[in-house]
């Protein structure tokens, strides 16, 4: 399946109802990404980091190719390997067992140039197209930028990638289950030679001067099997060693080539967590206010309520310093002119400005409370003559007083955030 139009696209696929993730196996913690989650993100921000293709799904393209290699030439090979036998067996057992160890030298020989030469230039191509930025309406991987309406480009671009890596855009990896089916063909394929071997053997038993021809087709068949053998689990191991160090080097340089990418999607994902912690506070200090104006104040309240606008002053600078780095890189790079900075500033007004908003019109209403029961007991203080009687007032005074003060600390750097962000 190819791109349609971006958003007939997510629509289509949602409606399947169907929850696709990708491949488990990743060098970072896993990001789940499902077309509803990067369609939202989409909608609701404008940029989505949309990580194609892992460096473990890189490795896994090199024994994936080395299975199906083996695979392919396993029949032939075997073929091969007996005629080399055969005219090896001019210089008796030692020349077929060197014609034979010759042709499977060369053969592996061939087969690690073919595959380091083919994974090379994969990790290259891995370097350019495993991650694609995603905005209102366009595509960026490779340097490239492209709109949602060029179906036919979009196609072109991606079709290469989805066919090299096993794993259309946008949907499940399909790799993982290609190296299981390559594995499992190759060892039905070998179990067909097995087969094909045993049955000359049995009837080449059957003819006279037969006893040389055996005991060719036995070294053949033996030194065949023990190579195989043996290389498939050296090289397996091998292959996975150096497909590991290549692909490690090739997402160090795409970390490196991308970090413009990776940084934005980060501060996004920041604000969105310093988001979810501001509301999360605003519910936990407008129940400690409520407890207050009802003069709770046991259990080390205004301590708690001190805590809890520390950490909401906390939240709230980091949101906002977040918020402003975010917009100028935006602004300074490559997506400054197509991306939706409208869209980004009511994303940024709901994530950040809308809490920040409600705390405020929280405290100065708790401030006016303050404030007035602050003047009712000056008043209660000045009228009362029993000092034992004004000493409990005093203090519950004093008490209210540290808490307007906090208040006001409070709301002048929330005041200030929102200007920054307004």
């Amino acid at each position: 399946m190819y791109l349609p139009e971006f958003s007939i696209y997510f629509s289509q696929y949602i409606s399947n109802n169907t929850m696709l993730t990708r491949t488990a196996s990743q060098t970072a913690p896993q990001v789940e990404q499902t077309p509803q989650i990067i369609q939202g993100q989409v909608d609701e921000r404008g940029f989505y980091l949309y990580e194609w293709i892992s460096s473990d799904e890189l490795r896994m393209t090199l024994e994936r190719d080395y299975l199906n290699i083996v695979r392919v030439s396993s029949i032939p090979l075997a073929i091969v390997t007996a005629i080399a036998g055969f005219i090896g067996f001019t210089g008796w057992i030692p020349g077929t067992i060197i014609a034979i160890l010759w042709v499977l030298a060369v053969f592996y020989g061939i087969v690690g140039v073919i595959l380091t030469i083919k994974f090379l230039k994969r990790s290259y191509i891995y370097t350019r197209w495993a991650n694609v930025v995603i905005t209102d309406n366009h595509y960026v991987s490779a340097w490239k930028i492209i709109s949602h309406d060029e179906e036919k480009k979009i196609q072109e671009t991606f079709w290469k990638i989805e066919s090299i890596f096993d794993e259309p855009f946008l949907w499940e990896s399909k790799l993982l289950q290609k190296k299981k089916d390559a594995k499992k063909e190759l060892f039905e394929s070998l179990k067909t030679v097995a087969m094909g071997w045993g049955k000359i053997l049995q009837n080449v038993w059957r003819s006279r001067d037969s006893g040389w021809i055996v005991v060719v087709i036995l070294i053949a068949g033996f030194l065949y099997a023990t190579m195989m053998g043996v290389i498939y689990f050296l090289w397996i191991f091998f292959i996975n060693l150096f497909g590991r160090l290549f692909a490690w080097m090739a997402h160090r340089y795409l970390l490196l080539m991308s970090n413009t990418e990776h940084r934005i999607q980060t501060l996004f994902q920041n604000i969105q967590t310093y988001s979810d912690s501001l509301k999360t506070g605003q519910k936990n200090t407008v129940k400690l206010l409520q407890e207050a104006g009802q003069n709770a104040w046991k259990e080390n309240l205004s301590g708690k309520i001190w805590e809890s606008l520390e950490l909401i002053n906390s939240l709230a600078s980091d949101a906002t310093n977040n918020s402003i780095e975010l917009r100028k890189i935006l602004e300074s790079s490559q997506y400054k002119d197509i991306f939706n900075f409208i869209k980004y500033g009511n994303w940024i007004k709901t994530q950040i400005l809308e809490p920040i908003s409600e705390i405020l019109h929280l405290l100065e209403k708790n401030h006016i409370t303050i404030q007035k029961t602050i003047v009712s007991l000056e008043n209660d203080i000045s009228n009362t003559q029993d000092s034992s009687l004004q000493k409990p007032l005093i203090l519950q005074k004093e008490r209210l007083e540290l808490q307007k003060n906090s208040y006001e600390s409070t709301m002048e750097l929330l005041n200030t955030y929102k200007e920054k962000l307004s």
